[in-house]
């Protein structure tokens, strides 16, 4: 069973997202990553399509998704896509599922929005503002070609800033994060303002660590025991200002743990979960 490609317009922005069936399970609603795309999680979904109704977003600029005509990427815009969205799939009981932005949007649509999620996952989210993980969105943005010659470029970029992920999964992230503009020459598909904005803003974010005594769902907090991003003490505080909520490190991964260190992700993700997997 593969992903179907589908489209919906909300708010008169067109967003893509990948569905991998199973519509009458629980659904499971993935966000991915800044410069990200819904495909990142193509690995994880298969490892749990069976039992849930996966449902993996390309949020607003990023993948198949429109760009913002205005260039507003802020997170009460994040908000009203995913409000949007899963209000027209009348989405209910959700496991709501974030990669660092993708984490923080997916904690605060739970914020604001508890009786659509049963179950809140977030992974190396950072909430606040510090000074190291701004050294790291930096080096992010300045490592990741803004043109390439080839995916071979954008792989080996991809393995400096992230060790642990194998040559296959930086491949597959990378042709489905680019696109081919002329021969030899590549170009990602996410708006690149979005790159110029926090570059402007110092790599800051906003503080939105007030809003974790409003998570009245169960939430496990994620971290790649690694991470440039997220301390363990952040990561652990997070966890602990959140009221019914545990935390997991995975070893042998830095930013990206679903990625780098999947059987052990899955694993914990599973646990939490209840045990329903493949």
């Amino acid at each position: 069973m593969n992903a179907e490609d589908k489209y919906i317009d909300i708010k008169g922005l067109r967003l893509h997202y990948l569905d991998w069936g199973n519509r009458d399970a629980q659904p499971m609603l993935l966000l991915h990553g800044f410069t990200g795309h819904a495909h990142v999680w193509d690995d994880f979904a298969i490892a749990f399509k069976r039992h849930y109704h996966v449902i993996a977003l390309d949020q607003r600029g990023h993948g198949e998704s429109q760009w913002s005509q205005e260039s507003d990427y802020t997170l009460d815009a994040h908000f009203t896509d995913i409000a949007g969205f899963v209000d027209t799939l009348d989405l209910n009981d959700i496991v709501l599922i974030g990669h660092s932005m993708g984490g923080r949007n997916a904690l605060y649509y739970a914020a604001c929005v508890p009786e659509r999620v049963q179950k809140l996952i977030v992974i190396d989210s950072r909430l606040e503002t510090k000074t190291a993980s701004n050294r790291a969105l930096m080096k992010l943005l300045t490592r990741f070609p803004a043109q390439a010659d080839s995916l071979d470029q954008v792989v080996k970029a991809m393995q400096k800033l992230y060790t642990y992920v194998p040559v296959k999964t930086a491949y597959h992230i990378s042709k489905y994060g680019y696109k081919q503009t002329k021969p030899g020459a590549y170009t990602p598909k996410y708006d690149t303002r979005m790159s110029l904005k926090c570059e402007k803003a110092d790599y800051s974010v906003e503080n939105i660590s007030f809003l974790l005594k409003n998570i009245s769902c169960p939430a496990l907090i994620v971290r790649g025991e690694k991470s440039p991003f997220l301390s363990r003490e952040d990561a652990r505080k997070i966890g602990k200002r959140i009221p019914d909520a545990v935390f997991s490190e995975i070893s042998k991964a830095t930013h990206m743990p679903v990625q780098e260190n999947p059987e052990a992700f899955n694993a914990v993700v599973q646990k939490f979960l209840g045990g329903r997997q493949t």
